[in-house]
């Protein structure tokens, strides 16, 4: 019997879950919210899947563990080194941390952990593995879980909440469904063949339903009533999902629930950000851009043209930009300052020329009101105002926090600088939900008060709670304080908080991706999910 039990659904929302909980809908979970302590869980900036589960298992910012985006991300050149995986998560994970303790420890689809890193225990990696890739650790654990499917993306280009693609919508809601089920049947196994003393699982369905039928989850129209009975079957899986784990857990684990953001309605407006950078004085945008690139497609031979019709060639004059804008997530926008020594063609100085650049650009953005004179940023802050620890300097020199109602949008540079107008209709992906940083905590066990809805925790809270609930001492680096205010006081005084200082970590040496086809491969489903450009 697992002494821990975190339960981690990818996206999931109080304001989807609460309701449907309340209706009945979700018996297992209303069970436990009524023996247990729930609230809003404040994601990472951005909320997006692979900095929040890396927040959430390392009890860290993104400054302090290096994943900021699906992306790596280098100040140093302009554009990304590639996509990030767990090769960049340096900092200890909780599965680490409890495993050099002496527990037993199982990790199942929790991101990121692709390439694997062994844990004292089992390993089912995540999302970002390749087709064909080693899935498990130990490897023979694979052919326990035969037929075993970690991931299910939409169809590309696809609206799926739209009538006319109704037969692909009910497709691919089955389909979410038998991958819920089959997670939840994988799970039970290996609780009873490889018992852990804590053990972490991630369902991604919430993410996947959310993002492409928020008008069914959301209590608003419901214009099939399939495909709403579809969408209600996921949930449905996913709540007999929890009492199944939660039985075989027993009534002496604690179950924690959590999700590494939250969701909401997709933005009415798609801000483009470059467009103001370059309106502003700060983005040098090249004269007769449209010309210039007809007259390279149509005159350079085929074999030169790749070298020639770049951004950089055809639209950016970048010697002469100080600063330009990229998205890290629907919601989120990096500006880039284009700092003398730090780029090849850097033209702002470090100091004080640095700093005024900064200021400009949050203040302009701040001030910044979209077409009904609402604010189009609710936060624009400089990196280290935000993140802290060894990493910042690989941050965004400033990022600015979308308003609800807007957006950015991907492939920013082109795409803004090819409109006059700084606002247009959002249409990314044709998804209907996009991610907030609201997600959800619930902790339910012996050691809980039943306090129902409780106060907000930021992610980096779940961490050290984790720990001292399987009686470990907590690193003093962790960012949060644990969840206490939600602990039984008795528990409290019998076994008080304890924190030890780090010791060293050798989790940096992970190797990133075998081969650029592997990393072609992942990036086409994160894109196809609307996690990349």
């Amino acid at each position: 019997m697992a002494k821990l039990l975190i339960i981690g659904l990818d996206g999931a929302t109080w304001r989807v879950l609460e309701p449907w909980a309340r209706a009945g809908r979700l018996p297992h979970l209303a069970a436990l919210m009524a023996r247990g302590s729930w609230g809003a869980l404040r994601s990472t900036v951005p909320a997006l899947t692979l900095p929040a589960w890396s927040s959430l298992i390392t009890g860290r910012n993104p400054g302090a563990h290096g994943v900021f985006a699906f992306r790596r991300l280098a100040p140093d050149r302009y554009d990304s080194p590639g996509l990030a995986s767990a090769g960049d998560l340096r900092a200890p994970t909780l599965w680490e941390i409890a495993g050099r303790a002496g527990q037993r420890v199982g990790v199942v689809n929790v991101p990121p952990s692709y390439p694997i890193r062994p844990v004292s225990g089992f390993v089912v990696s995540c999302l970002l593995t390749p087709p064909g890739e080693r899935f498990t650790d130990p490897p023979e654990l694979a052919r326990e879980l035969d037929g075993y499917r970690i991931d299910l993306q939409p169809p590309r280009g696809i609206v799926l909440d739209d009538p006319v693609n109704r037969e692909q919508a009910l497709a691919y809601l089955d389909g979410l469904r038998q991958l819920t089920r089959g997670r939840t049947a994988a799970v039970l196994h290996l609780m009873r063949t490889r018992p852990a003393d804590l053990l972490g699982v991630v369902f991604y369905a919430p993410d996947r339903v959310q993002h492409c039928f928020w008008t069914y989850v959301e209590g608003g129209a419901e214009p099939d009533a399939d495909v709403a009975a579809g969408v209600a079957a996921v949930y449905s899986a996913l709540d007999e999902a929890l009492g199944e784990l939660t039985a075989a857990a027993g009534p002496e684990a604690t179950v924690i629930l959590v999700s590494d953001h939250g969701f909401g309605p997709k933005p009415a407006h798609a801000v483009h950000l470059n467009r103001w950078l370059a309106d502003a004085g700060f983005l040098r945008q090249r004269p007769l851009w449209t010309l210039r690139r007809k007259m390279i497609r149509k005159v350079v031979p085929s074999a030169w043209r790749g070298r020639l019709d770049t951004l950089d060639r055809i639209l950016v004059h970048r010697p002469r930009s100080r600063a330009w804008a990229d998205t890290l997530e629907p919601g989120t926008a990096a500006v880039w300052v284009h700092v003398a020594g730090r780029y090849p063609h850097g033209c702002v100085s470090p100091g004080a020329e640095y700093e005024g650049v900064r200021r400009e650009i949050v203040t302009g953005l701040q001030a910044l009101r979209g077409p009904e004179g609402e604010p189009v940023f609710q936060a624009v802050r400089r990196r280290e105002e935000l993140y802290h620890g060894r990493y910042v300097t690989e941050a965004p020199d400033v990022i600015a926090v979308c308003a609800p109602r807007f957006g950015v949008v991907y492939h920013s540079l082109r795409r803004d600088l090819g409109q006059r107008a700084l606002f247009s209709p959002f249409r990314e992906e044709g998804f209907s939900g996009a991610h907030d940083a609201m997600g959800v905590y619930l902790f339910a066990g012996p050691h809980v008060q039943p306090l129902g809805r409780h106060r907000e925790y930021p992610i980096e809270s779940i961490a050290p709670t984790a720990l001292h609930l399987l009686g470990l001492a907590v690193p003093r680096s962790m960012d949060a304080p644990a969840c206490t205010s939600l602990l039984d006081p008795e528990f409290l005084r019998q076994a008080p908080l304890r924190f030890t200082d780090d010791v060293p970590d050798a989790t940096a040496s992970s190797p990133g991706w075998r081969s650029p086809e592997d990393e072609a491969v992942v990036a086409a489903r994160l894109q196809a999910l609307g996690y990349l450009e």
